[in-house]
Protein backbone atom coordinates (compact mmCIF):
# COMPACT_ATOMS: atom_id res chain seq x y z
CA UNK A 1 0.00 0.00 0.00
CA UNK A 2 1.29 3.02 -1.15
CA UNK A 3 0.69 6.38 2.00
CA UNK A 4 2.61 9.34 0.55
CA UNK A 5 3.76 12.39 1.95
CA UNK A 6 0.60 14.57 1.86
CA UNK A 7 -1.61 11.49 3.27
CA UNK A 8 0.83 10.45 6.25
CA UNK A 9 -0.16 13.88 8.41
CA UNK A 10 -4.16 13.34 7.50
CA UNK A 11 -4.70 9.86 8.26
CA UNK A 12 -2.57 10.47 11.77
CA UNK A 13 -4.81 13.32 12.32
CA UNK A 14 -7.93 11.72 11.37
CA UNK A 15 -6.80 8.61 13.57
CA UNK A 16 -6.19 10.35 16.69
CA UNK A 17 -9.63 12.61 16.01
CA UNK A 18 -11.37 10.24 16.06
CA UNK A 19 -9.74 8.11 19.20
CA UNK A 20 -8.86 11.11 21.62
CA UNK A 21 -12.10 12.75 20.54
CA UNK A 22 -15.07 10.39 19.93
CA UNK A 23 -14.15 6.86 21.23
CA UNK A 24 -11.86 7.93 24.30
CA UNK A 25 -12.13 11.30 24.45
CA UNK A 26 -9.39 12.39 26.46
CA UNK A 27 -10.05 15.95 28.77
CA UNK A 28 -10.16 18.74 28.36
CA UNK A 29 -11.26 18.16 24.99
CA UNK A 30 -8.83 21.46 23.56
CA UNK A 31 -5.94 19.74 25.33
CA UNK A 32 -6.37 16.66 23.26
CA UNK A 33 -6.39 18.72 20.06
CA UNK A 34 -3.94 20.76 20.78
CA UNK A 35 -1.63 17.90 21.76
CA UNK A 36 -2.26 16.10 18.80
CA UNK A 37 -1.51 19.15 16.55
CA UNK A 38 1.79 19.80 18.04
CA UNK A 39 3.47 17.90 15.40
CA UNK A 40 2.62 20.45 12.82
CA UNK A 41 4.30 23.94 14.07
CA UNK A 42 1.82 25.89 11.86
CA UNK A 43 -1.23 24.04 13.81
CA UNK A 44 -0.34 24.35 17.04
CA UNK A 45 0.59 27.97 16.63
CA UNK A 46 -3.01 28.82 14.98
CA UNK A 47 -5.08 26.33 17.74
CA UNK A 48 -7.13 28.62 19.78
CA UNK A 49 -9.49 26.80 22.31
CA UNK A 50 -12.65 28.43 19.89
CA UNK A 51 -11.37 25.79 17.59
CA UNK A 52 -12.10 22.34 19.52
CA UNK A 53 -15.91 22.58 18.95
CA UNK A 54 -15.16 22.53 15.05
CA UNK A 55 -12.69 19.22 15.55
CA UNK A 56 -15.19 17.74 17.87
CA UNK A 57 -17.67 17.47 14.84
CA UNK A 58 -15.04 16.90 11.77
CA UNK A 59 -14.18 13.92 14.98
CA UNK A 60 -17.55 12.89 14.49
CA UNK A 61 -17.56 12.82 10.73
CA UNK A 62 -14.68 11.15 10.82
CA UNK A 63 -15.53 8.39 13.18
CA UNK A 64 -18.77 7.67 11.02
CA UNK A 65 -16.54 7.20 7.90
CA UNK A 66 -14.16 4.63 9.49
CA UNK A 67 -17.21 3.29 11.00
CA UNK A 68 -18.84 2.48 7.64
CA UNK A 69 -15.45 1.37 5.97
CA UNK A 70 -15.15 -0.83 8.90
CA UNK A 71 -18.26 -1.91 8.05
CA UNK A 72 -17.38 -2.31 4.61
CA UNK A 73 -20.15 0.57 3.05
CA UNK A 74 -17.80 2.49 1.15
CA UNK A 75 -20.48 3.77 -0.55
CA UNK A 76 -21.83 5.75 2.52
CA UNK A 77 -17.88 6.18 3.49
CA UNK A 78 -17.95 8.38 0.01
CA UNK A 79 -20.84 10.32 0.82
CA UNK A 80 -19.28 11.76 4.00
CA UNK A 81 -15.86 12.09 2.34
CA UNK A 82 -18.03 13.91 -0.26
CA UNK A 83 -19.80 16.18 2.62
CA UNK A 84 -16.39 16.86 3.72
CA UNK A 85 -14.89 17.60 0.42
CA UNK A 86 -17.43 20.19 -0.41
CA UNK A 87 -17.36 21.33 2.46
CA UNK A 88 -13.51 22.00 3.08
CA UNK A 89 -11.80 24.93 1.53
CA UNK A 90 -9.75 23.41 -1.58
CA UNK A 91 -6.77 25.20 -3.76
CA UNK A 92 -3.66 23.68 -4.75
CA UNK A 93 -0.56 25.14 -3.92
CA UNK A 94 3.44 24.51 -3.27
CA UNK A 95 4.67 25.92 0.28
CA UNK A 96 8.32 25.51 1.72
CA UNK A 97 8.13 24.07 5.15
CA UNK A 98 11.21 23.44 6.55
CA UNK A 99 13.39 24.36 3.34
CA UNK A 100 11.60 21.62 1.51
CA UNK A 101 8.45 22.25 -1.22
CA UNK A 102 5.72 20.56 0.33
CA UNK A 103 2.29 20.49 -1.82
CA UNK A 104 -0.76 21.91 0.32
CA UNK A 105 -4.41 21.51 -0.95
CA UNK A 106 -6.59 24.08 1.29
CA UNK A 107 -5.91 27.62 0.19
CA UNK A 108 -2.86 29.45 2.02
CA UNK A 109 -5.25 31.97 4.54
CA UNK A 110 -7.29 28.84 5.58
CA UNK A 111 -8.75 28.74 8.76
CA UNK A 112 -7.05 25.50 10.72
CA UNK A 113 -10.20 23.99 11.44
CA UNK A 114 -11.17 23.94 7.52
CA UNK A 115 -7.82 23.34 6.79
CA UNK A 116 -7.58 20.30 9.14
CA UNK A 117 -10.93 19.06 7.17
CA UNK A 118 -9.47 19.09 3.90
CA UNK A 119 -6.30 17.59 4.65
CA UNK A 120 -7.66 14.60 6.43
CA UNK A 121 -10.74 14.69 4.29
CA UNK A 122 -8.53 13.75 1.24
CA UNK A 123 -6.09 11.78 2.79
CA UNK A 124 -9.01 9.57 3.49
CA UNK A 125 -10.57 9.79 0.61
CA UNK A 126 -7.28 9.22 -1.43
CA UNK A 127 -7.44 5.64 1.07
CA UNK A 128 -10.50 4.98 -0.80
CA UNK A 129 -9.85 6.07 -4.02
CA UNK A 130 -7.14 3.88 -4.03
CA UNK A 131 -8.77 0.68 -3.39
CA UNK A 132 -7.57 0.68 0.26
CA UNK A 133 -11.12 1.49 2.20
CA UNK A 134 -10.87 -1.55 3.90
CA UNK A 135 -7.59 -0.66 5.48
CA UNK A 136 -9.16 1.64 7.50
CA UNK A 137 -10.64 0.15 10.46
CA UNK A 138 -12.15 0.02 14.33
CA UNK A 139 -10.17 -2.20 16.82
CA UNK A 140 -12.09 -5.93 17.50
CA UNK A 141 -11.26 -5.41 21.05
CA UNK A 142 -14.29 -5.79 22.23
CA UNK A 143 -13.80 -2.64 25.01
CA UNK A 144 -11.94 -0.48 22.69
CA UNK A 145 -12.98 0.57 19.22
CA UNK A 146 -10.16 2.34 18.48
CA UNK A 147 -9.56 3.82 14.61
CA UNK A 148 -6.40 2.91 12.63
CA UNK A 149 -4.74 2.70 9.14
CA UNK A 150 -3.70 -1.29 8.81
CA UNK A 151 -0.17 -0.39 6.77
CA UNK A 152 0.64 -4.63 7.17
CA UNK A 153 2.07 -5.92 4.31
CA UNK A 154 -0.69 -8.88 3.69
CA UNK A 155 -3.55 -6.40 5.56
CA UNK A 156 -4.73 -8.79 8.16
CA UNK A 157 -4.48 -5.73 11.34
CA UNK A 158 -7.96 -6.42 13.13
CA UNK A 159 -6.42 -4.01 16.52
CA UNK A 160 -5.37 -0.52 17.15
CA UNK A 161 -2.21 -1.73 19.37
CA UNK A 162 -0.49 -4.74 20.66
CA UNK A 163 -1.81 -4.39 23.49
CA UNK A 164 -5.63 -4.89 22.11
CA UNK A 165 -4.41 -7.75 20.21
CA UNK A 166 -2.51 -9.62 23.10
CA UNK A 167 -5.39 -9.14 25.48
CA UNK A 168 -7.88 -10.52 22.82
CA UNK A 169 -5.84 -13.02 22.33
CA UNK A 170 -4.62 -13.77 26.17
CA UNK A 171 -8.70 -14.00 27.08
CA UNK A 172 -9.28 -16.80 24.01
CA UNK A 173 -6.38 -18.82 25.06
CA UNK A 174 -7.84 -18.90 28.88
CA UNK A 175 -11.41 -19.92 27.47
CA UNK A 176 -10.15 -22.73 25.47
CA UNK A 177 -8.02 -23.81 28.36
CA UNK A 178 -11.01 -23.39 30.89
CA UNK A 179 -13.05 -25.46 28.45
CA UNK A 180 -10.69 -28.34 27.98
CA UNK A 181 -9.75 -28.80 32.09
CA UNK A 182 -11.47 -31.77 33.87
CA UNK A 183 -14.01 -30.88 35.96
Amino acid sequence: MFIDSYMTPGLRVAVDLVNDVVVRPVHPQEAAVKQLLSFDPWSASGFRPRDAGGFAALAEDLHMIFTALDSADVDTAAAGLNELLEAAPQETHLAKDDGQWVLHHHPRDAALVPAWTSICAEAVARLVADGHGDRAGLCEAEDCGRAFIDTTKNSTRRFCSTACQNRVKTAALRRRRSAKAPS
